[in-house]
């Protein structure tokens, strides 16, 4: 096997050629809160980068490779990386994640889109935890 020769982590090469079509929004889906946005993936693009290089049988030990497949993965993945996306503050965001782990696997993309949507219903209602408290950032899962 060859040295990986990568100057960089190579999802960051994917994320750097889709997040200018990225569609944040301006509010957190689930509180409503302005502040500490972030984007959340339901779909880990690292984990999809994974099993799709080693489907297609891919090298991408250099950076120029991860470039030359760039444009592929992404019109491939096209919804897990631009549709099944929220926008969450970063407590709603650190709050997810502890509950499905820092990398979730591919599997649970459905279930976190149900918990988003619970945890939207109960601040909607008033039956849920809204207020934001300090967890921690959300940089400590990476």
């Amino acid at each position: 096997m060859a040295k990986n020769t990568n100057k960089r982590i190579p999802v960051k090469w994917i994320r750097d050629g889709a997040k200018s079509a990225y569609e944040k929004q301006g509010v957190c889906y689930i509180c409503g809160k302005s502040e500490d946005l972030e984007l959340h993936h339901t779909h880990s693009i690292t984990l999809l980068l994974e099993r799709w290089v080693e489907e297609k049988g891919y090298d991408i030990s250099t950076d120029d490779a991860v470039l030359e497949i760039r444009d592929e993965f992404i019109q491939t993945h096209h919804h897990q990386i631009y549709e099944a996306v929220y926008t969450l503050c970063n407590h709603h965001h650190v709050k997810l994640h502890s509950v499905y782990g820092k990398a979730p696997p591919l599997a649970t993309a459905i279930k976190q889109g149900d918990w988003i949507e619970k945890q939207r219903q109960k601040a909607i209602t008033g039956g849920g935890d809204t207020e934001r408290v300090s967890t921690g950032s959300f940089s400590e899962f990476y």
